[in-house]
Formats: C-alpha cells, sequence, structure tokens
C-alpha cells in the first residue's frame, strides 16, 4: 500500500505557533522532508524543537536560483526520492516554514506527485504564514472591514510598486533580501517610504521592526519584508 504524503506548514518560526495539527502528523509520520537550500534548514529546527523524536531525513537540494529549467530538475528529482519512500508504503511529511499553498516549495513537488502517481493521498496541513505573523507583531490591522492586500515577491521587481500602492490598502513585500538597497531606493523615488514599515523574523523572539531606510545598507534576514499601509486622516 502507498503511504500518504503531508505537507505541513510548520508556522513563521517559533514551535509555539505550530497547530496541533501538525504536530499530530509529525509525531506520526516515519519520513520527515525538509529541503536543503544551501542554508540551514529552519522548518527543520522548528521541528526539532517541537517534536522530540527522531525521523528519517530526507534532504533534496534545491537551488537558490530563478532559472526555470535548473528548478524543474531539482523539482523532479525531490518527487521522485520523495515516491520511493511512499512506494514502500512510508508516510511523508514535506515541512516548509509558513505554510505549504503559500510561495513554497511544496506545490511544486505535489504537483509532480499528483500528476505522475495520482493514486498517492496527499494531504496539506497548513500554518501561519510570516505575512499574518509580522502584522500581529506589529500589532497593527493587515486589512480591515473592505479594505484590499496585494502580496508581492519582490525578488522579481518592483516596477509595479506604485500602481499597487494606489489600488491596494496594503501592499506586502515578500523576499525583500536578495535586492533590499534597490527596493529601498524604489521606495524614496516613488514617495512610499512613509507608508513602509520594515520587519523581519515575524512570529519568533528574535522579531525586528522600524522604519526600511534605517536598515540601508545591512545585510538583511532572508525572512524580512516590507509592509506598506495606506495612510489614514
Amino acid at each position: 500500500m502507498t503511504g500518504k504524503l503531508y505537507g505541513v506548514g510548520v508556522g513563521p518560526g517559533d514551535p509555539e505557533l505550530m497547530t496541533l495539527k501538525a504536530v499530530k502528523v509529525l509525531k506520526r509520520v516515519s519520513v520527515l522532508c525538509a529541503p536543503d537550500s544551501g542554508r540551514e534548514s529552519r522548518a527543520l529546527d522548528v521541528v526539532r524543537r517541537a517534536v522530540k523524536r527522531e525521523f528519517r531525513l530526507l534532504r533534496p537540494h534545491f537551488p537558490m536560483t530563478k532559472r526555470r529549467e535548473v528548478l524543474e530538475k531539482a523539482w523532479q528529482r525531490a518527487s521522485e526520492a520523495i515516491y520511493r519512500e511512499l512506494r514502500k508504503g512510508e508516510d511523508v511529511a514535506f515541512v516548509t516554514i509558513g505554510d505549504p499553498t503559500f510561495y513554497s516549495t511544496f506545490t511544486y513537488v505535489m504537483e509532480r506527485i499528483k500528476s505522475a502517481h495520482p493514486e498517492v493521498e496527499i494531504e496539506v496541513v497548513p500554518g501561519v504564514t510570516s505575512v499574518t505573523a509580522c502584522a500581529a507583531n506589529l500589532g497593527i490591522p493587515l486589512v480591515s472591514g473592505g479594505e484590499s492586500l496585494a502580496v508581492v515577491p519582490a525578488a522579481y521587481g518592483t516596477d509595479n510598486l506604485e500602481l499597487l500602492a494606489r489600488n491596494f490598502d496594503t501592499v506586502v513585500l515578500m523576499k525583500v533580501s536578495r535586492s533590499f538597497d534597490s527596493i529601498l531606493e524604489r521606495l524614496r523615488q516613488t514617495g512610499l517610504d512613509e507608508r513602509a514599515v520594515f520587519a523581519a523574523k515575524c512570529g519568533t523572539p528574535a522579531f525586528t521592526s522600524g522604519e526600511p531606510q534605517s536598515f540601508r545598507g545591512r545585510k538583511v534576514d532572508y525572512l524580512s519584508m516590507i509592509l506598506l499601509r495606506r495612510l489614514r486622516g
């Protein structure tokens, strides 16, 4: 009998923000898939602090690149490695920081396993996202009433930032670390500085926030973002 694949969101980094269901799944599965992107796995660190047990680990490598052909090969290799475990009857939990459906590599692997092996049962266990964790840490509403929200992967460009700021009450710029200073310059040029707040390591004891320009020239954490809120008045 083929094993079951779980996509498990472990939240933004604090083990206490994992869901009860995520912990329940992780206490039961035999194989844990924690992607290797060349840096320490924060998802794996959260799991180890929350669930005191040993796992058989899969650590498929996902390179930090935008080159689609390179990523396609990595996603395929990972899905094949996971399926080899599933075929043995082993249940596998693919753990991801935040939520498995929110900018997560899990979705690409899931699509490939669904396509090649439709018999495999897949369950997604949602998690607290860094976006909602940041709003909570900052003590601000992300959106309320009839307000609208845009979430943008800033690593792919911010050319339409002014348009987004006009059309949405809140704009969240994710993945800002790769091109942080150029994003700061874009905020300055567009006059959006006064609407912006920088936040890093949301939902963890190391949470940091402040005016984005005050962080210019610094190496900011991978788990950083900038929130733009429409000014009231």
